[in-house]
């Protein structure tokens, strides 16, 4: 969430967070660590991404996501505990529950002049010259950010054109390969920024406005819920397996219990109560989610709810300040995208409330060695050593997920062994009807790669299900979605 849409810990600051920890860790290491790295992914809103945080801003432009924010903090005391962890960051400021699903737009289009190129003289042939040149592609991030073209004039040999930046679904950085994912979310779906704008900053907030939001948020709460549920039944649908675990965490309240009100004409309106109340509402029907989750598949998800008592005493004050918050104020900070969210304590605290659940039961798949044959009887029979199947990883990669009626979709497919060995086996796409699209096989000159180009795609959505077989006999399915213009 960002207090605009567009609305980092310290050294010591981690060394303080571990140190309270220590029984934690020192728990935790008391077991020699799986030698296999625990895949963490983290998806969500701002308040995953790490606004506010005393680090380094990373990633796509607009998504604000920030080198020290409390998923950092928590793979770092995971490692200190003894885990090896692998960590994603693909939280987006302003995120909303659709942008799990959907592309999302970055709402930063550009116009631009260009001469037209050699045999582009409609402004179909220059759609089509965009689409395959992608010329405002910056390609800093190619696996999460993709461009749309809309050329708007050709004419003396110029072409003018718009052109509008997309992140890809959040969706898209789930695989099977993924053990546990975290995430924030269902803020911004209720009006995160209206009800900081209307209720706490100075210039902007009214008592007749501050009720309108409040209300219309807790009249969300309830499709807020179900969207939430959606989401996690979406993140199963592409790949996550089920002994992966998911986590949501909660939000802290947004001002410190001093019975903060807005005046007017009619009568003072007890904005600060309010929005706490409707916070502490919002949470306990968000844990629900459980009941629900939970129930094709038990134990994979928890709520964590407790942020706000973890928060106590520590908000903002918007009718001073308070010197101990953890969260922005808007007193003393010019930066409008930070205003409501952790702080670098803040980020701690939210670590440490993960820390306090370990990896939530979370363990990833050990890679199982190829047992050494054993010494051979001189005499006798001989029973061959019990192998198993090495583990295996694929990736797949969509070039393009809006294709125009006429063009191959594209994908990339990548094959890896746990054991470094060269992947041999077979790699078939089809649609979600079972009309078989292409069949590849992989050998090892293809060093684990294999691109697949694929036609005659309809027009609409279309799923695609990539499906390998390894010769070890081990099975990748994965899912991916492409839209075909009509």
């Amino acid at each position: 969430m960002t207090p605009a849409r567009n609305f980092v810990a310290t050294t010591a600051a981690l060394g303080t967070l571990l140190a309270g920890l220590g029984g934690i860790a020192a728990s935790t290491a008391a077991a020699a660590p799986d030698p296999a790295a625990l895949d963490l992914l983290v998806l969500g809103d701002s308040y995953s991404a790490g606004n506010g945080g005393d680090g380094q801003i990373v990633g796509p432009s607009g998504c604000y996501r920030n080198s020290e924010n409390w998923a950092h903090k928590y793979a770092a005391g995971l490692r200190a505990g003894g885990h090896v962890v692998n960590l994603e960051v693909r939280a987006c400021s302003g995120g909303v529950t659709a942008d799990f699903a959907q592309p999302r737009s970055m709402e930063d289009t550009q116009t631009k002049v260009q001469l037209a190129p050699a045999g582009v003289t409609t402004t179909d042939q220059a759609k089509t010259w965009l689409e395959a040149n992608d010329p405002c592609n910056s390609r800093q991030f190619p696996d999460e950010e993709f461009w749309r073209y809309r050329p708007t004039r050709l004419l003396a040999g110029t072409m003018t054109y718009e052109c509008s930046r997309f992140v890809r679904p959040q969706v898209d950085h789930v695989t099977a390969d993924k053990d546990l994912v975290v995430f924030t979310m269902g803020g911004n779906d209720a009006g995160f920024v209206d009800i900081v704008q209307h209720c706490f900053v100075t210039i902007t907030r009214t008592a007749s406005k501050c009720r309108t939001v409040v209300e219309h948020a807790r009249s969300m709460v309830p499709t807020i819920k179900q969207r939430l549920i959606d989401n996690i039944d979406l993140l199963r649908a592409r790949g996550l397996r089920n002994d992966a675990k998911i986590v949501q965490l909660g939000y802290p309240y947004l001002q410190v219990d001093n019975n903060f009100t807005l005046p007017s004409v009619s009568g003072p309106y007890p904005a600060g109560n309010e929005v706490r109340k409707l916070i502490a509402d919002a949470m306990a029907e968000l844990g629900k989610v459980a009941d629900v989750a939970n129930a094709s598949v038990p134990g994979q998800f928890t709520f964590v709810g407790n942020v706000a008592a973890k928060f106590a005493g520590h908000e903002p004050d918007a009718a001073f300040t308070n010197p101990d918050t953890w969260i922005v104020e808007q007193a003393g900070n010019a930066d409008l995208k930070h205003w409501y969210h952790p702080n670098a304590k803040g980020q701690a605290a939210y670590a440490e409330l993960l820390l306090a659940g370990g990896t939530f039961g979370a363990v990833p798949t050990p890679t199982i060695p190829t047992p050494s044959p054993g010494p051979t009887p001189s005499t006798g029979p001989t029973t061959p050593p019990a192998t198993q199947p090495v583990r295996v990883r694929m990736r797949v990669r969509v070039v393009d997920r809006t294709l125009r009626r006429d063009q191959r979709a594209v994908l990339r497919v990548r094959i890896a062994r746990a054991d470094d060995s060269t992947p041999r086996g077979r790699i078939v796409v089809r649609l979600k009807s079972g009309k078989r699209l292409a069949v590849k096989r992989l050998r090892a000159a293809h060093d684990g790669r294999r691109v697949l180009r694929l036609r005659g795609l309809k027009p609409g959505v279309r799923v695609l299900k990539i499906r390998y077989r390894d010769a070890s006999g081990v099975h990748k399915s994965a899912t991916r979605r492409v839209t075909v213009r009509r």
